[in-house]
């Protein structure tokens, strides 16, 4: 080898020597920046995850916005599954639909838009899995039912071709029914469509689902042959998913009611029936399912009766002290309208048909009924010569017909029955409150010896019924009956309005924690059920009619109801009106603001012997257009639990309160630092609320009566543990 040809084989050998340093150096850096980035991509998980625990225990703490800030904070830097869809389930717990949803929807945000590399592929597919499956359960559960069917088919998409996973089963049948219930074709179609690309797993959900929707698709199209032949088909030679034949009993009954043949309606329910005990789902289910089957065949046969208590019993469902979250509860108010219509009780079948509309506002069935009654009602008032049937209920006579009081007042309380309903009830010619149910009282004055008192009912169509009651006053006679023979329940709705839809109102920090710490007060010292304290967070018009409709449904003359109110208010000058902003309010649309004059209505049909109204919003003192505070102590407690009572407190007069609620402050702590077994409201205020808030801001809170909700003496009464 010459010389020239060694020094080219030294410089080669040297450029390739060159060439794989650099590779390796190049590899060397691209490793380590890639142990760096996973090193810093963990580091994140860990920060985030500490952040989520000290949030949990804030929460825990009842220091609600500085947990959820901390939660945000936590996804922004890592989304984790115990960070904000934990703090949805809490919301959803809460009572806060909406904030519950909203919180999920940034969640969701977060990770379809997550950084390249931040997460492997099949830990995102897992975390799309739980967040769908969580959000569909909790909104089929207690939320936003149309919500659940979308989350549902979400969750079904991330199953094309492969086999569904574990929270398929129930999802798979909630979203199947509630699409059908609210004829939404649409999803049912996505849903069959979804289910048919699906692998086999070992109950072969998704050849359930797709005969599910499939079967509810024809009776919706109304190919009702083809419906019944699949269906009998599947019972007779299985459909190849666990339990078909038990399944397609099950869904018979609603191939046959979709087209109003009643006789194989009945017939298919009860071999639903005989099928139950082959159905591992549980005995109290198909009670329940069966109830309102039967309600419908017992109004189908005009048991009016029979089927308004299987309807209300259906309505009114609860499970596990909660109450269900029933999506088709308004064709049932339609049915048991239909009854109270076969029974002639107009009034009666007018409320269910527009509750029917409040859950539905489309429903054709309600629509068409209130256009039928007002037909009937026309007519019934032009012939009707009945006159309304009159009982009294209060005072109640041991002996005779003369009762024995003693004290210089009493209150008259009872019943005025007529099908077409009732205009007016008086008491000596003096006007008295009637509810639209029949349900009257008023209070009126003894002297001494035989009174004599005229109860006269009119209706719509001017006939008078009437009662007569004497009532012998003196000071040495006892009552002959208590006028309470039984203990009542103590209920309260808790309504907070923190988040506004509108940007040009600005949202609020503490109407939910204040809520909330008055929900534990009411539950931890005194006789408050948690199964009957309903909250309603973030609530829009249409929630709050609905939860008042559903405490009608639920309380009893002797039971008693705390309603607080805490968000933005705001007064009308121009019109004198106050008026409370849910949600869904619009600042320069007063149609979207609720009036006084609705929240006194809506309480003014509450049937509670006690009710006990808590605002704390601006302008909040605007809700009293009657009497104001009555500076006189307290009689005793058993006289001022004799009469009924409608009793306001609020954080203010006619003026705007501060931010933040130095009266809710005070409030809290006076029912947590009682120490009396009887606590009235009115004492509360003037001992412990009134001078604390005035002393400690510029606002004057209110106590007083709501005269136009019902209220004719008397208090509302905390009673310890």
């Amino acid at each position: 080898m010459n010389h020239r040809k060694l020094i080219s084989l030294l410089f080669c050998g040297r450029i390739i020597l060159l060439i794989a340093l650099v590779i390796n150096s190049s590899s060397s850096f691209s490793q380590r920046r890639e142990e760096g980035r996973s090193y810093k991509n963990e580091d994140k998980k860990t920060d985030a995850d500490k952040m989520c625990s000290r949030a949990w225990k804030l929460w825990k703490n009842d220091k609600y916005l500085e947990a959820e800030n901390l939660y945000y904070k936590a996804n922004e830097l890592f989304p984790l599954p115990n960070g904000l869809p934990v703090l949805a389930a809490e919301k959803m717990k809460l009572g806060d639909v909406k904030g519950a949803n909203k919180t999920w929807d940034i969640y969701r945000q977060s990770l379809i838009t997550m950084p390249t590399g931040l997460m492997k592929a099949s830990e995102i597919a897992n975390l799309f899995e739980q967040h769908y499956s969580q959000r569909a359960s909790l909104n089929f559960e207690s939320g936003d039912s149309r919500i659940a069917v979308e989350a549902t088919i979400n969750y079904m998409e991330l199953f094309r071709g492969k086999k569904p996973g574990g929270s398929a089963n129930t999802l798979f049948d909630n979203a199947c029914k509630v699409a059908f219930f609210l004829e939404d074709r649409k999803s049912l179609q996505t849903i069959n469509e979804l289910a048919k690309t699906m692998e086999k797993n070992m109950f072969n959900v998704a050849r359930r689902c797709e005969f599910f929707s499939g079967v509810f698709l024809l009776i919706l199209d109304k190919k009702y042959k083809e419906a019944e032949a699949w269906v009998l088909d599947v019972m007779k030679n299985k459909g190849g998913f666990n339990g078909s034949g038990d399944w397609a009993e099950f869904t018979l009954p609603y191939v046959y009611l979709a087209q109003e043949d009643y006789e194989k309606f009945e017939n298919s329910v009860q071999i639903a029936k005989e099928g139950r005990p082959k159905l591992l789902i549980g005995e109290g289910f198909f009670e329940r399912t069966f109830r309102n089957f039967y309600g419908i065949i017992d109004l189908h046969k005009k048991k009016y009766q029979e089927a308004i208590i299987k309807f209300t019993g259906y309505i009114e469902r609860r499970a596990f002290g909660r109450r269900v979250n029933q999506v088709d509860q308004f064709r049932y108010y339609c049915y048991r309208a239909e009854a109270h219509e076969g029974l002639g009780e107009i009034d009666k079948a007018k409320k269910d048909y527009e509750a029917a509309l409040l859950y539905s506002p489309g429903f054709e069935p309600a629509i068409q009924g209130l256009a039928r009654l007002e037909g009937k009602i026309i007519a019934e008032r032009k012939t009707d010569k009945t006159p309304p049937q009159v009982i009294i209920t209060e005072p109640e006579s041991a002996r005779g017909v003369i009762v024995e009081a003693t004290g210089n007042d009493l209150m008259i309380k009872g019943t005025a029955t007529d099908p077409g309903g009732i205009r007016s009830v008086t008491i000596n010619g003096e006007k008295v409150f009637s509810q639209e149910n029949g349900n009257f009282w008023g209070n009126v004055t003894l002297k001494e010896g035989i009174n004599k008192f005229i109860v006269v009912a009119t209706d719509f169509s001017g006939n008078a019924g009437e009662k007569t009651v004497e009532i012998k006053q003196g000071s040495s006679v006892s009552v002959s009956k208590p006028a309470i023979e039984k203990e009542g329940k103590n209920y309260a709705l808790l309504i907070g309005c923190q988040n506004y839809d509108d940007g040009n109102i600005p949202s609020l920090e503490d109407p939910i924690p204040d809520a909330v710490r008055l929900k534990l007060t009411l539950k931890n010292n005194y006789n408050f059920d948690e199964d009957n304290i309903f909250t309603l967070f973030n609530p829009e018009q249409s929630d709050l009619k609905k939860q008042f409709l559903e405490i009608l449904e639920m309380i009893q003359p002797e039971d008693n109801l705390v309603i607080f109110y805490a968000g933005h208010g705001i007064w009308v000058e121009k019109e004198k009106k106050g008026y409370w902003l849910l949600t869904d309010a619009k600042l320069n649309d007063v149609n979207t603001w609720v009036p006084n004059k609705t929240v006194l209505d809506l309480i003014g049909r509450i049937p509670s012997r006690h009710t006990l109204l808590i605002t704390d919003a601006c302008f909040s003192g605007s809700v009293f257009r009657t009497r104001g505070l009555n500076t006189d102590m307290p009689a005793p407690i058993q006289q001022l639990n004799a009469k009924i009572s409608r009793v306001a407190i609020t954080s203010g007069n006619d003026t705007e309160v501060p931010d933040k609620s130095v009266f809710m402050k005070y409030l809290i702590k006076a029912l947590a630092e009682n120490k009396d077994k009887y606590l009235t409201a009115q004492k509360m205020f003037i001992s412990q609320i009134l001078e604390a808030v005035m002393t400690e801001t510029k606002t004057e809170p209110r106590y007083g009566t709501l005269e136009a909700s019902g209220h004719i003496g008397g208090d509302f009464i905390f009673t310890r543990k």
